[in-house]
Formats: structure tokens, sequence, C-alpha cells
């Protein structure tokens, strides 16, 4: 830009700011409303304004009634545009506190425009952004290329201060835009490709929990029970196919289904429980403790322990019992499930079952849960913690 007329570097500023604006506008209102983008947006207008105001003459008074000059106003715009700018690096980043430090950071605006000039101004701003960016670094946050934006735009501020480069401080903005682009761009390519694992996981359980349903085995051995019953026992034939039918009924409805009503979970296992009991000739029980109903779980968690204890725990023959149970902290949501079989297992169970509970649970709740399964006394539990 130093080799262009002033008009036509005014021009390129503005038209890069312009489309800034638009750019960051666009992201707001089509991706999550991440306040971030508005104050990225408030700094190019700001310094839309500074330019504008570059323009005319610095004594000249724009609003009569107010003592301020032009050069009062474009200092005006620099302290407005630099609090957006590091308002945006603290919603970007995700920092603490920012209760407190917003207020502190305009307060440290309004003392500066009485105390100090322009450049001492932009050169502490400018560390207070590195100093922002370098936090969400120590703390595991993917600032690399902001990072390397922020140390660019103050490099070419210093460059504009010692007289290397008369249009320092607008290339050093327009450099730091490039890299907010960049940053934003690798950010939002990252989520896509998340989001896209996300789906094929999320089809995988739904195939997982349909073929829980439909597996060979399973309506083998259900078919022959029924054989037999329609023979000895019609009228419990009846109550076998009905329980059959509506278990088949509610996989369809809720295998697509990210959660599910805690009701709808505790049908679907009575109807197992009722068809298994016919097949097995044993009696199967099911308790609930302090259960809300109206909880949403990810479908086909708790059937799948129950499923497990029924395979490993109840090849003698005797009557089984299963208890859920429901504890609350001010930390975690608490859900036990119970069995009291005689268990074949290995002290951990890591079948295709447990791997199944494992994945619905990290794809509703991330990391903010944790599973166990092991033996205890009289049994087998299984814990799902949901951290709150």
């Amino acid at each position: 830009m130093m080799f262009l007329d002033p008009y036509e570097s005014f021009l390129i500023i503005v038209s890069i700011l312009g489309t800034t604006i638009c750019f960051n506008l666009a992201l707001y209102f089509g991706y999550h409303k991440r306040a971030a983008y508005l104050f990225f947006a408030l700094y190019c207008l700001f310094h839309i304004f500074k330019v504008y105001l570059k323009g005319l003459p610095a004594e000249e008074r724009i609003i009569p009634l107010l003592p301020l000059t032009t050069y009062d106003y474009i200092y005006l715009s620099v302290l407005l545009g630099m609090s957006s700018l590091q308002i945006f690096l603290l919603y970007h980043f995700a920092l603490p506190f920012k209760k407190y430090i917003i207020p502190s950071l305009i307060g440290i605006s309004i003392l500066s425009f009485f105390l100090l000039d322009e450049y001492t101004y932009i050169f502490i701003g400018l560390g207070i952004a590195l100093l922002q960016t370098l936090w969400a670094w120590k703390n595991k946050k993917d600032v690399g290329i902001i990072l390397l934006g922020v140390i660019g735009f103050s490099a070419c501020v210093l460059l504009r201060v010692f007289g290397y480069m008369p249009y320092g401080y607008f290339v050093g903005i327009i450099f730091f835009i490039f890299c907010m682009f960049l940053s934003v761009g690798l950010e939002l390519a990252r989520q896509n490709r998340g989001y896209q694992q996300a789906l094929l996981r999320s089809s995988w359980l739904e195939n997982q929990l349909l073929k829980k349903s439909i597996q060979p085995h399973f309506l083998f051995n259900s078919l022959t029970s029924l054989q037999e019953l329609i023979d000895t026992d019609p009228e419990k034939a009846g109550n076998f196919v009905d329980n059959l039918s509506k278990e088949f009924e509610l996989f369809s409805k809720i295998s697509h289904e990210k959660l599910i009503p805690v009701k709808d979970e505790l049908e679907l296992i009575r109807h197992y429980l009722d068809i298994m009991a016919v097949r097995k000739s044993i009696k199967f029980n099911l308790e609930t403790a302090n259960l809300n109903e109206a909880d949403r779980i990810p479908p086909g968690v708790f059937l799948t322990l129950v499923e497990n204890g029924i395979t490993h725990g109840y090849e003698n023959g005797k009557a089984g019992n299963f208890r859920i149970t429901k504890k609350e902290s001010k930390s975690c949501c608490r859900y036990e499930v119970f069995n009291d079989g005689e268990n074949t297992r290995p002290g951990t169970d890591q079948g295709m079952g447990h791997q199944y509970v494992l994945s619905r649970l990290e794809e509703s709740y991330g990391r903010k849960y944790d599973f166990s399964s092991s033996p205890c006394t009289g049994g087998w539990l299984s814990v799902i913690k949901i951290f709150l």
C-alpha cells in the first residue's frame, strides 16, 4: 500500500474491513450466534470510522457542541476497536472471569483517553491481547495462528512507529484479519469432520441397537419357544407374541434417537424380561428406585446391561432379580444397574455390549461421564455417572 496514493490505500483498507464485517455477521447468524464474531465485526467497523476520519482536518470539530477534534474521535475509534478486539479474544478462547475482565478493559480505555497518547495505548492494548492469547495457549487451546496474528500486528505497528512502514497499523490489522480467517476456517473444518464422524457413529449405534432386536439366534430361539407354547399353553403364547411385537415396535421407535425417556427404556426392559422368562423358564423381576421416568438417557443402555446379566448370570435356572437405582449429588447423576446372577464373566466385562454402552454414553455426554461394570457382593453391578 505504500506504493499507492492515499485514496487507493484507504479504499483497499475499507474494502477488506467491510468484507470482514460481512463475513463475521454471516458467521454469527449462521453459526450458533457466537458473540465473538459480533465483537470482531465491531472491531472492523470502528476502524472503518477511523479511516473516514483520517480524511478530515485533525483539528476540526465534527460536532460543534462537543469540545472534541477529529484527532480525538480517531483516538476514540482506536480505543473502541482495541476493546472490541480484546473482548473478541475473551469469547473466542472462552476465557474465564469475563464479568470482571470486560469492565477492567473498558476502564483502561477510558483512563487511556485522558492520560496516554494513541500509540502508547495501542502497545498496551496489543500487550493485553498477547497475554490473553498466551493464557489460552497455556490452557491447551489451539491458538497458534491467532498468536501469530497478534505478534505480526504488533511488529507492523513497531515498524510504523519507527518510520519503516507508513501504513503499518492497517497492514497489521489486515494481517491479523487474515490469521483470524485462517483460524476460523480450520476450526470450522475440524468441527465439520467431527460432525461427519458423529453422524457415522450415530448410524453405527442405531444399526447396533436394531441388530439387538433382530439378531438371528434371538429370533430363532424366540420362534422355537413360541412354537412350543402354541402346543402347550396358547394363552401364554399369545402373551409371548404380544411382548415380542411390542419390543420390536419400541426398537424401531427409539433406535434413531440420541436420548429417550427412562419410561421407554423401562418398558423395553420389561418386555425383554417377559420374553426371556418364557425362553429360559426363569422368573425375572425388575425393581427401580428413585428413577424419574421423564429423565432422558441414551437408548438401549440399561437394556444392554440387563441382557449381559441374563446372558452371563442365570445359567443355573434360578430366579433373577434386577434393580436400577438413581442417586444424585451436586456433581453428578449416578445410575446403578444390579443383578443377582452368578456371573461367569471375567473380572470386568469388555464385550460388545460393554462397547455399545461406552459408545452411546460418549455420543450423548462427550467426556462428562464414567462407566464401570464389575462383580460385587451378591452379583454384578454396573455404574453410570453423568457429570453435571
